[in-house]
């Protein structure tokens, strides 16, 4: 459990939290961390969800989410071809790790490079990244999953595809392969946008407005916690690993005013 302020300008922070559960299962297979380098500082957030067995998975989302923010911290930017370096280096480090310690590990991986007025993001999997602004949802990652190929060619319903057996069949994810294509998405901050990343133990039990309230919350801190605890609530002794990490710019004035 992270909350971190840090100041940018005069008039900006950022604030910073990252929720885990345990849900329902035995081992905690989710990994999740967040880096700050530079004045301003820059932000790198990572959340990773292991898949082929619980040894196997927790040792791929580790090895992805260190080797992203090891090869970051080295050369701090936030560009797409910094982030892209730090993705190409989570996927070496995930596909030795299957070669020669867990055949078959394999790992989810969402990852947000943030600056000033500036961002960049990928995923690969199902785990998501959504930006709010003002109580909207203006982006939410597609799932590498056949769920979602289901549901945009209309074989499931939404929730048929937030809850079926299809959702956890994913085609994309880091692990044994390298050289995988992956969308960089490069957004221009405006200053009032909220960035969340989790994993789909959080995402199937939580609705976009309740994660947009969450994000406005004068605590964002304990509002995530709460959406962590309906998530794991909501799915009836079945929950899997819940982790949320979000971000959000906010003036001084308005911290004030919420004191």
């Amino acid at each position: 459990m992270i909350i971190q302020a840090v100041e940018i300008e005069n008039q900006q922070t950022w604030d910073i939290a990252i929720l885990q559960r345990l849900g329902d299962r035995q081992t905690q297979q989710d990994r999740a961390d967040y880096g700050l380098v530079g004045m301003p500082p820059s932000c790198l957030l990572v959340v990773a969800d292991g898949l082929g067995g619980h040894l196997a998975g927790e040792k791929a989302a580790s090895v992805a989410v260190k080797a992203a923010l090891e090869s970051w911290q080295e050369r701090p930017g936030t560009d797409e071809v910094v982030l892209r370096r730090c993705i190409d280096r989570a996927q070496a480090g995930v596909a030795q790790l299957s070669e020669t310690y867990a055949p078959g590990a394999r790992t989810t991986c969402v990852t947000a490079l943030l600056g000033r007025n500036q961002a960049s993001w990928t995923h690969l999997g199902d785990s998501r990244l959504y930006v709010f602004r003002q109580g909207d949802t203006i982006y939410r990652s597609k799932d590498h999953s056949v769920a979602r190929l289901m549901l945009e060619s209309g074989e499931l319903s939404e929730e048929e595809a937030r809850k079926g057996p299809e959702q956890g069949r994913l085609y994309k994810s880091l692990g044994p392969e390298t050289g995988q294509e992956y969308q960089v998405v490069n957004w221009d901050l405006t200053g009032d946008e909220a960035v969340l990343l989790c994993t789909d133990g959080f995402w199937v039990n939580v609705s976009d407005s309740e994660m947009a309230d969450a994000v406005r919350a004068p605590d964002l801190e304990a509002a995530l916690g709460v959406l962590a605890d309906m998530a794991v609530a909501r799915a009836h002794g079945e929950s899997d690993n819940v982790t949320v990490c979000a971000a959000r710019l906010a003036s001084r004035a308005r911290k004030r005013a919420k004191a």
